[in-house]
């Protein structure tokens, strides 16, 4: 009699654990093991797994405390990227805080993602629109708005925010120049590496060759932030009655000066000013 009951115990223990796992599904083939390890190890208490291959990576859909994620693998194990679904109410305070004294405050919030990605800085994605438009603001764990996209019309899984990764370090160039900084994305663009970091509250994007050699950085600028010479510059010139939309500062190895881009109706015009307000 106490062997049937242990035995018919046994056989509800296991089928309650089949039960529970039927929820992930099989593992398909193409997923490799060492995948699977390294999934596990990083997300033990995972539920609803699904996986698929997109291009050259593996991407897994699952829940963790009831929180909707993406986490994005190669087949050797090596893991790249995770966005996490998270209400609006979960955003850090400083984030929450600086959207509602922003630009966007009015505007209505839709989605609202985290990215964490490999050796750059997480990022956390609002996803706003009034009426017709549409805009994704990206902010830093410290609320600085580092990123903003007009007319985003929604992701792609952000595929295309998994950084590059360059036959050679940029770490030590950075520490050395700007300490402080941390890397928000590694991107390859016009046969040049760029690496666009978070100094302090500065937006900086630097450009190396493929040699690893510091090309040019450029810091983005806000238009009261213009020396009085460039704004006296542009006053007596032809364009002075343009609006300044846009404004960096540009550092090369051979110079130095400001890009400014200027505006009037469907007009516009990128005026180079060096330091002395000299209109190149």
């Amino acid at each position: 009699m106490m062997k049937n009951v242990f035995l018919l115990a046994a056989l509800s223990l296991c089928l309650f654990q089949s039960c529970d796992n039927d929820d992930d599904g099989p593992i398909p083939s193409y997923v490799s093991a060492e995948t699977k390890t390294a999934f596990d190890e990083k997300y033990p208490s995972a539920k609803d797994v699904e996986w698929e291959t997109r291009n050259d990576y593996l991407v897994v859909d699952f829940k963790q405390d009831k929180v909707e994620k993406e986490a994005w693998f190669d087949n050797s194990g090596t893991w790249y990227m995770t966005e996490t679904d998270i209400p609006f109410v979960r955003l850090p305070d400083v984030v929450k805080t600086a959207f509602q004294q922003g630009e966007y405050s009015t505007w209505k919030v839709d989605d609202v993602d985290m990215i964490e990605r490999r050796d750059v800085e997480t990022v956390y994605v609002l996803e706003v629109e009034q009426g017709n438009s549409e805009v994704d603001l990206y902010y830093s764990p410290d609320g600085i708005l580092v990123k903003t996209v007009l007319d985003a019309g929604g992701n792609d899984g952000y595929e295309d925010f998994i950084p590059f990764q360059p036959p050679f370090s940029v770490e030590a160039y950075i520490k050395e120049h700007y300490p402080s900084a941390r890397i928000l994305d590694i991107d390859r663009e016009k046969g040049m590496t760029e690496v666009e970091i978070l100094d302090g509250t500065a937006c900086r994007e630097l450009l190396f060759d493929d040699g690893g050699a510091w090309v040019q950085t450029k810091t983005e600028l806000r238009i009261s932030a213009l020396p009085d010479v460039v704004m006296a510059a542009i006053k007596a010139s032809q364009y002075a009655t343009y609006k300044i939309d846009d404004a960096d500062f540009i550092e090369t190895q051979t110079g130095e000066w400001y890009l400014v881009e200027l505006e009037s109706g469907k007009q516009d015009v990128k005026l180079r000013i060096d330091t002395t307000g000299k209109i190149l």
